[in-house]
Order: structure tokens, then C-alpha cells, then sequence
């Protein structure tokens, strides 16, 4: 017998892994059922930051690998002193963000640190995500639309920089560039112990040929941050036109029709922009940062500090890339959880068209458009108002979706949709009942996906029917 559950806390983590920097956020987050709803959908009603950990200097076994078992020490340390175990987790993200991602093992240790420490449902950030939680998490998004400006939000840290441009309280475009305060670090006598190939491009383009082991002296680091600087502040800008704002760039630039009406920043280096902090970390950090503030005039943009900056990424992965489906889904007992990075397609589909025929040319049309091989690549099928739910035109609707996929079902793979009405449970009843299919369905309701989003979906949370979803938006309103 199942006990209906009215309100549930989750305890969730954000684990950020940078460049530069590692730490943990612990957050309670807060689901009530929504009394108004007619299938008493559970809302996130609040978000409480309970610890935040300190901050620690990523541990690298060497130049290409990130060491592994230090990182683990220093994390579940930091479980202990929150109080926690791995096990009192309900879900949360690991994010490998900037430099850092582009390592050898960077993959196998999300996965492994995923195992490690709870139920984690994200994995990875790439570039235009990690921007998005940035602003979330420092509270530009919030800022948006409590004053009705544009906010831009931009994450300094260690291998990049992460720029979110915030409206009305929501991220309508992102960019990224390979400038941050790691780039460059040496050790007290000043001799470098870590170079990444941005940095040491960035340098011979300088005229200066930079080599780990050799010395760097404060002119040529003033001199590298300067240029950082100079490539940040024309990507804000949208026109990196210099050789070297070009070839830094790690996503396609702005388009912006006018500046926004504030900048915040946040990141590592947005420590030492606004004086908070004072310790150097051999690196290039407090000159960029003291080169941004010189040039910051230059934008005719106020700066403005935001609730969050050095931990901005990890309280955005650990408390609002969460969302809940609905409590009207079909889950089949022999899905896989997590079920990672997978890709939304949306079909066109026109309600009323519900001819089974339709339905499979506008998969099949949905598909080509990403280049996606059915039966071989993992997706998700997003579905908006798309069919009236009466049983005929269900029965109709899920022949068409089973006649789109024949791969997919010779191979044995799940059948995963997502509706932005409460009929995911109806679907994936008829869809097994009527086509008489065996593969396991996944069908959820009451999220609104995207095409050009990646989903995590987690293990079902309450009452074995609701599941988390962390929506990885890769695209934006225009508006």
C-alpha cells in the first residue's frame, strides 16, 4: 500500500569540479502537491542552502588526469562535516566544468564520484549549461525578474570564462570563452608548474614562448592577463574579432540588440574583482581580476555584486537545474537509473492529426533534423498538446510512435517520452497494452522539454512515480 505523501524534502548536493577550484553545496529542497492542480503535481516550493563546504584547490595527478582519490578524501570530508552520508542524498549533480573537463579521465570520474557519494543525476556541464547554472546560481536570474532589467552574469574561474545574459527571469542567451585565472599557475620562486594549452597559446601569440618548469616573471603575467582580459571584455561585447578573443572562444558569440543594464560576476576571480578576497593562488587570478576592473569602464555597464559568486555553480547544479515530472507517469520496473545525456526530439505534431502515419513521419522528420540514428542513439521524445486523450486517438497515437522506432524495439532499447500533459501514464498503458510491445517504456508527464535539451533522469522519488529531471538547456527564447 502506497501512503500519499502531501509535502517531501529532498536533500540534494552540487558537486563542482573546476579548474581551479573544488567544492560541495548540501540544499534542502522543498516539493509540495499543488491543491490546485487536478493531478496533484508536486512543485519545488523552496530551496535552503544547508552547508556549504570550503573550498579546495583541485587535486590533478598530473597535467592530463585529475587524482581521483584525493578529490574523494576532501568530498566525503566534507559530507562528515555536514553531517551527511551518502546515502541521506536524494539527488544532486556532479559538474567537471572549464579546463577541467578536457582531461583524460574526466568522464570516469564523475561516474565513479556519482557511485561514490549519492544519487546523482547529472554528470557533466558543457560550456552554454555551466553558464546557465552560473546565473542561477548567483542569483542574476532571480535579479531579472524581480527588477525587470537585463542582467548579465558572468562566471570567471579557472579555465573559462561562463556568460549568461538574463531577462524577466529566465536565460535567453549564453557564450563561453577560454579565459580564467588558471591558465598559467607556477609555484613561490615563480617557476610554472601548470600550463594549459590555452595559456600557452595565448602567450606565443604575445610573443612570449612559455614552457612548465620555466620562469615567469610579474611583467609577462600582467601581461597575459591583460590580453585575457581584453579577449573578455570584446566577448561580452559579442565581436571577438582579435586573433586571440577568437581563438578563445569556446561557443558562437552574443547577439544582443542593446547592453545589458547590469554585469554581475561570479567565479573564483570574481573574489578578488570586488576585494573579498585577499590570498594568492599562484596563478594569473588577481591579474585578471585587477586588469578586468581597469578596463570594466569600457562597457559603460554597472557592475553589481550578486548573492553568490565563487560557489554560483555548484548551488545552480545542486538546486535549480532540478525539476519534478508529474505523479501520472508509466515506468517500467526494468529501467536503468540515472539515465544520462540524453537528447529531446521534438516531433512536429499538430493536435487532431493523430493518424499513425502522421505520427511516424514526424518523428521520423524530428530525427533527421539531429542527425540522429534510430535504434542506435539513446532519446528522448518530447510531445506538446499533442493528442486528445480519448482512447481511440491514444491507440492511434502510440502506433505511430511504436512504427517510428522498429530499431528501437528489435534491439530491445526502452521507449522514452515526455508529455506536457497529464497523460504519460494513459500513453504507456495503451502503448503496451494495444502494440503488445516488450521493451521498457519510460513515459513521464508535466515537464516541458525543448528540442535541443539534454535530460538526466533519476531514480523515482516519491511514491515510485515521480522522477527527478535535470534539463540541460542547450537553447533559448529569442525574446
Amino acid at each position: 500500500m502506497t501512503i500519499r505523501t502531501e509535502r517531501q524534502e529532498l536533500t540534494s548536493v552540487g558537486v563542482d569540479i573546476g579548474s581551479s577550484t573544488s567544492h560541495i553545496v548540501f540544499s534542502k529542497i522543498t516539493l509540495e502537491r499543488d491543491s490546485h492542480s487536478r493531478t496533484d503535481k508536486f512543485e519545488i516550493v523552496d530551496r535552503e542552502i544547508i552547508h556549504s563546504g570550503p573550498i579546495h584547490l583541485t587535486p590533478f595527478r598530473d597535467s592530463k588526469n585529475i587524482d581521483f582519490e584525493a578529490l574523494k578524501e576532501m568530498l566525503l570530508a566534507d559530507y562528515e562535516k555536514a553531517g551527511l552520508r551518502a546515502a541521506d542524498i536524494d539527488t544532486g549533480a556532479v559538474i567537471i566544468t572549464g579546463e577541467t573537463a578536457k582531461k583524460e579521465n574526466a568522464e570516469w570520474i564523475v561516474s565513479a564520484l556519482a557511485g561514490e557519494t549519492g544519487k546523482f543525476v547529472a554528470a557533466t556541464a558543457g560550456p552554454n549549461f555551466e553558464s546557465v547554472l552560473a546565473a542561477y546560481g548567483s542569483g542574476a536570474v532571480f535579479l531579472s525578474e524581480e527588477s525587470g532589467q537585463t542582467i548579465m552574469n558572468i562566471d570567471i574561474g579557472g579555465g573559462s570564462s561562463n556568460v549568461a545574459v538574463c531577462s524577466m527571469g529566465s536565460v535567453i542567451a549564453t557564450t563561453a570563452i577560454n579565459v580564467g585565472g588558471r591558465l598559467i599557475a607556477y609555484d613561490d620562486k615563480g617557476s610554472i608548474t601548470r600550463l594549459e594549452d590555452t595559456g600557452q597559446k595565448v602567450a606565443e601569440t604575445l610573443g612570449v614562448q612559455l614552457r612548465v618548469g620555466d620562469r615567469i616573471d610579474e611583467k609577462t603575467r600582467e601581461l597575459v592577463a591583460d590580453s585575457l582580459a581584453d579577449a573578455l571584455i570584446e566577448c561580452i561585447r559579442g565581436k571577438p574579432e582579435s586573433d586571440i578573443a577568437a581563438m578563445l572562444m569556446m561557443a558562437p558569440p552574443l547577439r544582443l540588440e542593446s547592453p545589458p543594464d547590469r554585469i554581475t560576476l561570479s567565479g573564483g576571480v570574481a573574489e578578488y574583482f570586488y576585494g573579498v578576497e585577499e590570498k594568492m593562488f599562484n596563478d594569473l587570478g588577481v591579474y585578471l581580476a585587477d586588469a578586468l576592473r581597469s578596463k570594466a569602464t569600457q562597457l559603460e555597464v554597472p557592475f553589481e555584486k550578486p548573492e553568490h559568486r565563487i560557489r554560483a555553480t555548484v548551488i545552480g547544479a545542486g538546486s535549480f537545474s532540478l525539476r519534478v515530472s508529474g505523479s501520472t507517469t508509466f515506468l517500467s520496473e526494468g529501467l536503468d537509473y540515472p539515465i544520462r545525456n540524453v537528447p529531446v526530439v521534438s516531433p512536429n505534431i499538430t493536435r487532431g492529426k493523430t493518424v499513425s502515419d502522421d505520427i511516424r513521419r514526424a518523428i521520423e522528420e524530428a530525427l533527421s533534423r539531429f542527425d540522429l540514428v534510430e535504434g542506435r542513439d539513446p532519446l528522448i521524445l518530447s510531445f506538446v498538446d499533442a493528442v486528445r486523450p480519448s482512447y481511440e486517438r491514444l491507440t492511434e497515437f502510440c502506433k505511430g510512435v511504436v512504427s517510428a522506432l522498429p530499431n528501437t524495439i528489435r534491439n530491445g532499447k526502452p521507449i522514452m517520452m515526455c508529455f506536457d500533459t497529464d497523460i504519460g501514464n494513459s500513453v504507456g498503458n495503451i502503448m503496451r497494452r494495444e502494440t503488445k510491445i516488450q521493451n521498457d517504456i519510460l513515459s513521464i508527464d508535466e515537464v516541458s522539454l525543448r528540442e535541443g535539451d539534454f535530460v538526466d533522469i533519476g531514480r523515482p522519488i516519491i511514491e515510485d512515480v515521480v522522477v527527478p529531471v535535470i534539463v540541460k538547456t542547450l537553447v533559448f527564447d529569442s525574446s
